[in-house]
C-alpha cells in the first residue's frame, strides 16, 4: 500500500504538495532533493532548518496523525513541536560541552550544529512507515533524500549512526553500547529523553481529555499534562533535569482536562492516594520514578558520556508558587 492509500485508508486527510519531496506516483518515490556537502557548508542551526523545510515541507504535521492510530488516545507528540525542542536542546548541550560531533577531537563548530540539526529534525520521521523500527526507516529515508554523501564519509556516517541508535532497544537488539558512540549521538538521546511536559501531549490526546478517560487509562498522557515544562541546568559536578509542577493553565488549550475551573483533572487513584495522606506531589514523583526510569538512566548514561566532569544526574521537581524545589531522584556516575 502507498502512503497515500494509506492516508486514505486510516482517515488522515494529506496534501501531496505538503511532501514536496515525494513523487505523484500511486506508490510515491522519494525525490533526491538535497546535497550533503552544501548542507554541510551551511552557516548554522538557522539556515540548516531552512534547508530542510524547503525539501520536507510539512512532513511533520503527519508524523503525529499516524502514531495516534497507534493508542486509544493517541500517542505522545512526535510534530516538528518535538523535533524543534530535541534540536534546540541538544545543540545547546553540545555546544555547552564544548565538543565537536564525532570522538576525533576537535571543538564545536557549525559543521556539528547542522549535523545536530539535521539528526534531531529528521530522528522520528520513520515512524510514518513503522513505530517499533522508526529508527532504520529514518536512516533509510536520509539515504534517498541527500546526493554527495561519498566525499563527507565520516559526517555522513555519524548521522546514520546517530539516527539508527538513538532507542534504546536498537542498541540492545544489535548489541551496541552507547558508551561507544560518539557525542553526536549523546547529544540527541539526552535531549530527546529529557523532552517531557504538556507540549508532548498530542492532538488526539488533547481531544479525548477527561471525556473519554484519557488520564484515568493513560498515565503518560496525565503525567506530561502535570508537568509544565522540562528544561536543564549545569550545578556543581551535576546536571539537572528541572521539572516544572506550577499549577498554570492555558483554559483555551487544556479545556479537555479541566472542569471548568483552569484545574488539572487527576482520576481517582490520585484522589485515593492523596486521603491516605500522600501529597499530589509525592503521588506524581512516586507515577513518574515508575514509568520513566529507563528513560532516565538513558539520559543519565548520555550526560556522563558528554560532560565527564559530571558525576550526578539530577531529577528537580519545581513549584515555585506552593513550596520549594524538590530533589526526587538522582543518578550517580
Amino acid at each position: 500500500m502507498g502512503l497515500w492509500e494509506y492516508f486514505h485508508s486510516a482517515g488522515i486527510e494529506y496534501q501531496k504538495d505538503d511532501f514536496p519531496f515525494l513523487t505523484n506516483h500511486r506508490v510515491p518515490k522519494v525525490k533526491q532533493l538535497f546535497d550533503f556537502g552544501e548542507y554541510l557548508h551551511l552557516s548554522g542551526k538557522g539556515e540548516s532548518l531552512a534547508y530542510l523545510y524547503r525539501g520536507l515541507g510539512k512532513t511533520w504535521n503527519y508524523v503525529g496523525p499516524v502514531l495516534d492510530l497507534e493508542l486509544p488516545h493517541g500517542f505522545n507528540d512526535h510534530t516538528d513541536r518535538h523535533t524543534l525542542w530535541v534540536t534546540g536542546t541538544a545543540i545547546e548541550l553540545l555546544a555547552r560541552a564544548g565538543k565537536s560531533y564525532g570522538n576525533k577531537g576537535g571543538w564545536y563548530e557549525s559543521k556539528s550544529e547542522n549535523l545536530l540539526t539535521l539528526v534531531g529534525m529528521t530522528h522520528d520521521l520513520g515512524n510514518l512507515c513503522d513505530r517499533k523500527e522508526h529508527s532504520m526507516y529514518s536512516a533509510w529515508l536520509l539515504t534517498r533524500l541527500f546526493a554527495n554523501t561519498k566525499l563527507h564519509e565520516a559526517e555522513w556516517r555519524a548521522v546514520l549512526y546517530t539516527i539508527l541508535f538513538h532507542e534504546e532497544p536498537m542498541l540492545a537488539d544489535l548489541g551496541v553500547n552507547l558508551g561507544a558512540g560518539i557525542p553526536l549521538q549523546w547529544a540527541l538521546v539526552a535531549a530527546d529523553k529529557m523532552h517531557v511536559g504538556r507540549d508532548r501531549i498530542g492532538d488526539r490526546s488533547y481531544a479525548s481529555g477527561i471525556a473519554n478517560n484519557a488520564l484515568e487509562e493513560d498515565v503518560h498522557i496525565l503525567l506530561n499534562a502535570l508537568i509544565v515544562r522540562s528544561s536543564w541546568a549545569m550545578a556543581p559536578k551535576a546536571l539537572e533535569w528541572q521539572l516544572d509542577f506550577e499549577v498554570e493553565q492555558l483554559e483555551e488549550k487544556f479545556g479537555s482536562f479541566t472542569k471548568g475551573d483552569g484545574k488539572i483533572w487527576v482520576p481517582e487513584s490520585f484522589h485515593a492516594e492523596y486521603k491516605q495522606g500522600s501529597s499530589y506531589r509525592e503521588i506524581f514523583t512516586k507515577m513518574f520514578l515508575e514509568i520513566y526510569e529507563a528513560r532516565m538512566r538513558m539520559a543519565a548514561m548520555s550526560i556522563f558520556l558528554l560532560f565527564p566532569q559530571v558525576e550526578r544526574f539530577v531529577v528537580k521537581l519545581i513549584d515555585r508558587k506552593y513550596a520549594e524545589s524538590e530533589v526526587i531522584c538522582q543518578v550517580v556516575k
